[in-house]
């Protein structure tokens, strides 16, 4: 055996109880957010609605009526749905806002972190090991070893997305939007088809020799209208915890909430004080208007490559 094979037979056999322990892990902190919902006592919550929240509640079949069952779908799903496509990560539901939890509750979603970052690292050293392979070999031997392990629909992402917690109360939670942003840079012919050769350098992929083909086939005269788009794809809402002292508050951030944060509820089951926000984050014009000069569909999908339309 090669000294490459080893080091990913051992990494790959990592791979199934890391997983199996993932998955219990979240049915757990799944049941004991069940056990709020069901509770005599009221404990609050704020989810917020904006569209992309509403769809991803539709796809786990929950409601917003019932946050707490509502998020720990959200929590348990670490694979893709049957007929999604595998590997693609625009899939990624997303929830932002707020859940006040118990300590207890608080503790698993921290040991369900946990595993999730052991996760990511396995998953990091499996293709270090690859790292001289092209990166679509990379990744296709990686969800070769997930199958074997018995977890083929494994989704990445969320696989990886860590859970944001207040294990300790804050006196407040200041909340905030911050509006996607968005990065569009010219970019050269060559450039494109460099980089789509490193996307498949044996020139195997019918999808990258397309887009090849269509680079090829681009007018002189479009050359100096290609752009890279790149967009954060949505919107996020920043959470950050104050807690007041004698002389100064201290401000604290606790990250941006894809998921629902978890926050001690104490003796009460209320949340903190909160900034109230939204439930739509605010648009910007001046993106907007700027955005009308690229084409909608992009022109090489790998690169996120649009056309100028010159208007």
């Amino acid at each position: 055996m090669s000294s490459e094979k080893k080091p990913l037979a051992a990494l790959a056999r990592q791979l199934r109880p890391t997983l199996t322990t993932m998955h219990q892990q979240a049915l757990e902190l799944r049941q004991a957010l069940d056990s709020l919902h069901q509770s005599n006592r009221l404990w609050q919550s704020q989810l917020l609605q904006p569209a992309f929240a509403r769809e991803a509640a539709l796809l786990l079949n929950q409601s917003f009526e019932t946050p707490y069952l509502l998020a720990g779908s959200l929590f348990a799903l670490l694979d893709y749905g049957e007929g999604s496509a595998l590997g693609d990560a625009r899939q990624t539901l997303q929830i932002p806002g707020l859940l006040a939890v118990r300590g207890a509750t608080i503790q698993l979603a921290q040991q369900l972190n946990q595993t999730k970052a052991a996760f990511q690292q396995l998953t990091a050293e499996f293709k270090s090991c690859l790292k001289d392979r092209p990166p679509l070999e990379r990744d296709a031997q990686l969800r070769d070893a997930l199958a074997d392990a018995g977890y083929p629909r494994a989704h990445l992402r969320q696989c990886y997305r860590q859970i944001l917690l207040c294990p300790e109360r804050p006196d407040a939670l200041a909340l905030s939007w911050i509006k996607a942003r968005k990065s569009i840079r010219r970019v050269s012919v060559e450039w494109c088809e460099k980089k789509l050769i490193q996307l498949d350098p044996l020139g195997e992929d019918t999808g990258i020799q397309y887009q090849r083909q269509l680079l090829a086939g681009l007018h002189r005269n479009q050359h100096d209208l290609l752009r890279q788009v790149q967009v954060q794809s949505r919107p996020n809402l920043q959470v950050a915890e104050i807690f007041h002292g004698e002389n100064t508050d201290t401000y604290r951030q606790v990250g941006y909430s894809a998921m629902p944060v978890l926050v001690h509820g104490g003796d009460s089951g209320r949340l903190p004080e909160f900034t109230r926000v939204e439930h739509e984050p605010p648009e910007s014009r001046r993106r907007q208007r700027r955005d009308l000069r690229i084409s909608a569909e992009p022109f090489l999908p790998s690169l996120r490559v649009h056309l100028h339309t010159g208007k």
